[in-house]
């Protein structure tokens, strides 16, 4: 695909949240009863949850604004269950499966073979699963059994998502505890929040998550709209002038942290009814991307863009684990497009370049990568070339819609 300059000015309405209605979708499926879980538009990672969960025995149908959802009815066969390159449909669905199916198969797409599972894995072992390979595919055998569970969560958040939900459809009481650093913890406080919401009965102490025998009740649930995905559009804002709609501005999601960003950057901030941002100054930035690790390539974009100094990123280690080596796909985005960069092993510099030059982009399969490299067009001298733009598929479909009703030239 190839994207000319230009600047985006204008107002979009922010796409559901695939963090929320990733839980809602679980969460129903394991309730008494029809829910109906309320977005208009969806994704190939939504829709992956949503198929696996057919699989394994929910009822799932769509109509104009979402989905209803009658919990899971045991099936006779084998299930097989195909997250396709979803990371978090695959470690949610894990635990919750081995609580209900004696025996599942697992198969993925893409990287997700290679995503890391081990932790998780180690820890069903040790509450009387088996697995037949180390990574996927692979067939589990056994059952979960309530009790304790201890996991780290440094490597991914989605690991103690996956436990919490196969704690609630276990008989009794079961703990969760996270015997490290808990990274990303807004992912677990989400997931919480939706538990909540569907009736169940969380105790939280720290890293603690007691999760008693609970009876979860079918209900209508609006996802609310996906600070992640936004991101993109309210950077593009920080050089022309975007509003967007739909946004919690009280969401539990981490990356509404954008805004504190973007004014530390220098960009105008408004927030009313809609997030307003707009072009004033370009200042470095230094952002620790602990809990907030799939801003990188959009931030890279804003440090690109300052006339002079160096924005530093830091923290970062668990990007070289997601849909691409990140830190280093963020790393060729910038240099492919006359920009510099220092790479190491935990974080990124950027140097400011009062914008980019232009050309041509790989996005590693990497949809995060293929949308900053479109709102890069808005710095950038010449036109870029995206190879694989198709990879947004996996969140944001109609992002270059949007982009286009907001000026880009594609």
């Amino acid at each position: 695909m190839r994207v000319k300059p230009s600047k985006l000015e204008g107002s979009v309405k922010a796409i559901p949240s695939k963090s929320f209605a990733h839980r809602a979708l679980i969460c129903a499926a394991i309730s008494d009863g029809v829910s109906q879980i309320i977005f208009d538009k969806t994704s190939d990672d939504i829709d992956a949850t949503i198929n696996c969960l057919r699989t394994l025995g929910a009822k799932i149908e769509k109509f104009e604004s979402g989905v209803r959802v009658k919990g899971i009815s045991k099936l006779d066969n084998i299930p097989i269950v195909d997250s396709k390159e979803s990371g978090s449909t695959f470690r949610f669905l894990l635990p919750l499966a081995s609580t209900i199916y004696g025996q599942v198969i697992f198969i993925g797409e893409g990287r997700l073979p290679n995503r890391p599972i081990k932790d998780l894995m180690d820890v069903m072992k040790h509450r009387g699963v088996e697995f037949d390979s180390e990574c996927l595919p692979f067939k589990t055998n056994g059952l979960l059994s309530p009790g304790r569970y201890e996991i780290s969560g440094d490597v991914s958040s989605q690991y103690v998502s996956g436990l919490l939900f196969a704690a609630l459809n276990l008989n009794g009481s079961s703990e969760v505890i996270v015997n490290t650093n808990l990274e990303s913890k807004s992912y677990v406080d989400i997931t919480v929040e939706v538990m909540r919401a569907f009736g169940a009965d969380i105790i939280e102490k720290g890293n603690s998550f007691l999760v008693n025998e609970s009876k979860l009740k079918a209900r209508s649930y609006n996802v609310e709209g996906d600070w992640s995905n936004s991101s993109f559009l309210l950077v593009a804002g920080a050089f022309g002038k975007v509003s967007v709609n739909g946004l919690n501005k009280e969401s539990s999601q981490g990356d509404k942290q954008i805004l504190k960003i973007l004014e530390d950057f220098g960009a105008e901030v408004v927030i009313s009814d809609e997030v307003i941002v707009a072009s004033r100054d370009r200042n470095p930035i230094d952002v620790d991307l602990k809990d907030i690790p799939d801003m990188l390539p959009i931030l890279s974009i804003l440090a690109a863009s300052v006339d002079g100094g160096v924005s530093r990123f830091y923290n970062a280690s668990r990007l070289r684990l997601k849909e691409s080596d990140r830190i280093k796909s963020t790393a060729d985005l910038i240099t492919s497009l006359g920009g510099k960069v220092e790479e190491r092993d935990d974080e990124l510099l950027i140097y400011g370049t009062n914008g980019l030059a232009g050309g041509i982009v790989d996005s590693h399969n990497d949809h995060r990568i293929v949308m900053a490299a479109a709102i890069a067009s808005t710095i950038s001298e010449n036109d870029i070339v995206i190879k694989n733009s198709k990879a947004i598929n996996k969140s944001y479909p109609t992002f270059f819609d949007d982009f286009a009703d907001l000026g880009g030239k594609i």
